[in-house]
């Protein structure tokens, strides 16, 4: 906590699931506020129904909309502990002996005013760092919220994955079954044929299930990677505004590199081999 700010206050504007000033709140149905990032968090089957971390009410998830005022204090928190951090001794220009205020985005350094209009950097692009580090943030907030809705797709894709396996073995019987019925209404010198076209149907059944199963363990890995993407991209939003600044390196990059290929539900058919005679017995029909 900052001793620069009563306690009652940092309370107010503190998250109370990852205990940090708020970034991004929302406000839900029943009056408490969260981040976002740690409401949506829970990305284990992403119901449209959830309960409230406080009071267990249950609230709608979806459409939530940003608390400006909180977002707005939450900034000012971090802006006085900014300056807190900046004003020790050891924070000061060696050269100019002044507060540094700056943040160049070329060499990503902290430079006072002085240091940021000399020759060195004169041409470099410069931000004062708490407008810097919020700037940074809303990357990040955008980014997160591109990774949310990408693993919304990637789950709904995996609940489709994961109903067609629980429902294919039925549905190969009933095909089995059918083929059966078909050759039972045909000569008996087709038995050969029939043998051959129920072990093709059992094969193509058994490889499509593998696919299946196969299509699904790559949904769940992608949920985790988002997950873990997620999870990395919310810490780094809240690291006070220097280390956020210093430490924000390729971690979009990263994550644009996550969003990629995203696996899709297979599209297949069991498609099985003619029955002899069956055709001649329609055209008579």
């Amino acid at each position: 906590m900052n001793s620069g700010i009563s306690q009652d206050f940092q309370m107010e504007i503190t998250c109370p699931i990852c205990m940090n000033y708020f970034i991004d709140p929302v406000t839900i149905d029943c009056g408490h506020s969260f981040c976002r990032p740690c409401f949506y968090f829970n990305w284990q089957d992403i119901p449209i129904l959830t309960q409230c971390f406080e009071c267990m009410k249950t609230t709608w998830q979806r459409n939530l909309k940003t608390n400006i005022h909180l977002k707005q204090m939450a900034f000012l928190a971090r802006k006085v502990s900014l300056w807190l951090f900046l004003s020790s001794e050891e924070q000061m220009c060696g050269t100019h002996r002044e507060t540094k205020k700056m943040f160049c985005e070329v060499d990503k350094s902290l430079l006072c005013l002085l240091c940021s209009s000399s020759q060195e950097h004169q041409y470099h692009r410069h931000r004062p760092i708490e407008w810097a580090a919020e700037e940074h943030r809303e990357k990040l907030l955008k980014k997160m919220q591109s990774l949310w809705e990408k693993a919304c797709e990637n789950q709904r894709n995996l609940n489709v994955e994961t109903t067609r396996i629980s429902h294919w073995k039925d549905y190969v019987n009933l095909r089995l079954e059918a083929m059966r019925a078909e050759y039972q209404k045909t000569a008996a010198f087709h038995h050969e044929e029939e043998k051959h076209n129920l072990a093709m149907l059992k094969k193509k059944g058994k490889d499509i299930f593998h696919q299946l199963h196969l299509s699904k363990a790559k949904m769940a890995h992608r949920r985790e990677i988002l997950r873990g993407m997620y999870e990395e991209l919310k810490e780094m939003c809240h690291k006070p505004d220097v280390e956020l600044l210093q430490g924000f390196g390729d971690i979009l990059h990263r994550s644009e590199s996550v969003l990629l290929h995203m696996p899709q539900p297979l599209n297949l058919e069991l498609s099985a081999g003619p029955i002899t005679g069956l055709r001649d017995k329609l055209i008579q029909f």
